[in-house]
């Protein structure tokens, strides 16, 4: 398994999601949002290399059932979680939000 690091920008994408989500349903539609986050996380760290790289270093996995996406880079002991995106949004904003996260990642 390896270490996890999040971005703190990711920590406000969630923050963001969660709260549309409990606009949009109530708080328990939030909260399933945020445990589908979580729960992705979890598999992240546990594996990490069994998701192909999309754009630049950059691998993708979705918070099932909800149209997100988790985008991390993969390092020798660490993940680092570098933006949650909405799947509806411009893929030519999702390049540029990558590349303001920061090339190396936030390492």
């Amino acid at each position: 398994m390896k270490k996890l690091r999040i971005l703190p920008e990711v920590w406000d994408d969630l923050d963001e999601a969660v709260a549309w989500y409990d606009q949009q349903g109530g708080k328990e539609l939030g909260d399933r949002f945020a445990a589908a986050f979580d729960a992705e996380l979890a598999a992240i760290a546990e594996l990490p290399r069994n998701h192909r790289k999309l754009y630049k270093d950059f691998s993708r996995v979705f918070a099932k059932p909800f149209p997100y996406a988790i985008y991390f880079r993969t390092y020798q002991d660490w993940v680092v979680v570098t933006l949650l995106w909405h799947t509806a949004r411009n893929p030519e904003d999702l390049k540029s939000k990558l590349g303001e996260r920061g090339p190396d990642g936030g390492m």
